[in-house]
């Protein structure tokens, strides 16, 4: 699926939260669209996503950016605003 194929209201909840928050972050949920069926198991593999880099370690943090990653508490941050979103959709 491409992300142009997914809801205004959606790429805002996800996409536009994440990339507030970082590019890089962005990037990892705009590929996550790209193993998606449809909106629906976008959704359910953004939500798995963010469940999943809850728990990552601070070089599992640096490790997604290129340059200048986020500190443990805005990455965490960041994905509890996704996570809110998602729950909101």
């Amino acid at each position: 699926m491409d992300t142009r194929a997914i809801s205004a209201d959606t790429y805002k909840a996800i996409l536009v939260t994440a990339g507030d928050a970082h590019k890089d972050l962005a990037l990892q949920f705009g590929l996550l669209a790209k193993i998606s069926k449809d909106e629906q198991d976008y959704i359910l593999k953004a939500e798995q996503l963010v469940n999943l880099m809850m728990q990552y370690s601070d070089e599992d943090i640096d490790a997604i950016f290129v340059e200048e990653p986020l500190s443990r508490e805005d990455f965490l941050t960041a994905l509890k605003t996704i996570y809110t979103n998602l729950k909101a959709l």
